[in-house]
C-alpha cells in the first residue's frame, strides 16, 4: 500500500483528487511513527502541518494546573488535525498524544495550501468540515448547558439509530470519543450505558454494536 493510498485518499477531502495531484501530495508528506502514550505535538507548538491518521488512533489533551487531564478531540484512521492552520496561524492548545502506536502522515502548510488554489474545490470540502466541527461544537455547547450526561447520551444514541433508520446500530466511532463529543469522561459514559442496559433501554451487543430495546424509554430520557 502507498503513503496516498493509507493518508491522503483516505481522506474524503482528498479522495477525488486526480491522481497527479495526489502524487504531488505524496512527494510533500512525511510518514511517522509514534508508540502510545508518546507526544505527536506539544502545547504551544506552531502548527505548520496538516497530521493524517494512517492508522492508530490520536487525541488532543489539555491539562489543567491541577493536573487534570481532558480528552478534546480523538482521531482515528482517515481523519486529520491542523485544518485550522492552513488558514492562518495558530498554537496548538493542548498536546497531541498517541492513544495507540500510531502512524501518521504529515504534510506541510505550505504543501496544501498550494493543493488548495490549484483545486477549489478541496477548499469548499475542508470548510464544510470546519463548518460540521462548528455545528458539532455549538449543539455540545447547548446540550452541556441544558442536558445532563444521561439525557445527552440517550439523545446521541437516538442520533444514531435514526440515521442508521434501525434499532441496531453499529457506533462509527468508539464509545471513547462518543465520551469526548458529549462532554463527559469515559468512565462515566460507562456507568451511564450500564444503567440504561440494566433499565432494559438498550442492549450492547458488541464493542461498538448497541440495540434500542424501549426507543420511548430513551426518548423520555432524552426529553425530547
Amino acid at each position: 500500500m502507498t503513503m496516498v493510498e493509507s493518508c491522503a485518499a483516505a481522506v474524503p477531502v482528498f479522495r477525488d483528487l486526480p491522481p497527479e495531484s495526489l502524487r504531488r501530495l505524496d512527494e510533500t508528506m512525511q510518514r511517522r511513527r509514534w508508540s502510545r502514550g508518546e507526544t505527536v505535538m506539544a502545547h504551544g507548538t506552531l502548527i505548520e502541518h496538516l497530521v493524517i491518521v494512517a492508522e492508530g488512533e490520536l487525541k488532543l489533551v489539555r491539562t489543567t494546573t491541577s493536573g487534570r487531564e481532558q480528552v478534546i478531540r480523538v482521531l482515528g484512521p482517515g481523519e486529520f488535525f491542523g485544518e485550522m492552520a492552513l488558514f492562518t496561524q495558530i498554537e496548538l492548545e493542548g498536546d497531541l498524544i498517541a492513544a495507540a502506536d500510531t502512524e501518521v502522515c504529515m504534510v506541510p502548510r505550505t504543501g496544501v495550501q498550494k493543493l488548495l488554489c490549484l483545486h477549489p474545490e478541496v477548499s469548499l470540502a475542508l470548510v464544510e468540515a470546519l463548518a460540521q466541527r462548528l455545528y458539532e461544537a455549538e449543539q455540545l455547547i447547548a446540550e452541556l448547558g441544558l442536558r445532563d450526561v444521561g439525557q445527552r447520551l440517550a439523545a446521541a444514541l437516538l442520533r444514531y439509530a435514526e440515521a442508521a433508520e434501525s434499532d441496531t446500530v453499529s457506533l462509527p466511532i468508539s464509545w471513547a470519543e462518543l465520551a469526548v463529543r458529549l462532554g463527559t469522561t469515559p468512565e462515566t459514559l460507562s456507568r451511564r450505558l450500564r444503567s440504561m442496559a440494566e433499565k432494559g433501554i438498550i442492549e450492547q451487543k458488541g464493542q461498538r454494536l448497541f440495540v434500542v430495546t424501549d426507543r420511548e424509554a430513551l426518548e423520555d430520557l432524552a426529553q425530547i
